[in-house]
């Protein structure tokens, strides 16, 4: 390849911009005008890094955890919402089935699933769909049948009640 798409800028520290992300920033503008990538896109950023990035470049997509168990993102996602910007949440199911972050095993969700005749995994995704229009799920399959799964979250239709019980996680 000549050139990659899109490449995400991904943050491993801090909170408020500083002199490394705007480092990284022109490194990122500088492949861009290279003709190295097309476009640029943010990963784990807050919305002051957001605002700060846009200032500079344009952003093609932020990918940051989401899912009804983790919504501290949803600063970020109502400004690429707002912007048109595409808004890609990564572990969309939480980490793992069960434990600490994971949305399938949250409490609420098995019996929303099994209400709407469902798999939790397809109750999870159907509502990140739902979240906002600029929402693209990358969830991860082992199989074809989970793929199947997974792609036929769009099809779940979420009540009123569903989505009280799922906003309350």
């Amino acid at each position: 390849m000549d050139s990659l798409h899109v490449v995400n800028l991904r943050l491993m520290r801090g909170s408020r911009p500083d002199s490394l992300f705007d480092d990284q920033l022109a490194a990122m503008t500088a492949a861009r005008d290279d003709g190295l990538i097309g476009t640029v896109g943010l990963s784990n950023v807050t919305l002051p890094h957001l605002l700060h990035a846009l200032k500079f470049i344009e952003i093609a997509c932020v990918q940051n955890g989401y899912h009804p168990v983790d919504r501290s993102s949803q600063p970020v996602l109502e400004e690429c919402t707002r912007r048109a910007i595409a808004f890609v949440p990564f572990s969309p199911l939480g980490s793992g089935s069960r434990g600490v972050g994971s949305a399938l095993g949250a409490r609420g969700v098995r019996p929303v699933a099994a209400r709407l005749d469902c798999s939790p995994a397809q109750v999870v995704l159907a509502w990140a769909l739902r979240a906002a229009p600029n929402i693209l799920l990358i969830p991860g399959t082992a199989s074809r049948a989970h793929l199947r799964e997974n792609l036929d979250a769009a099809k779940v239709t979420l009540d009123a009640d569903a989505i009280r019980d799922l906003s309350h996680l």
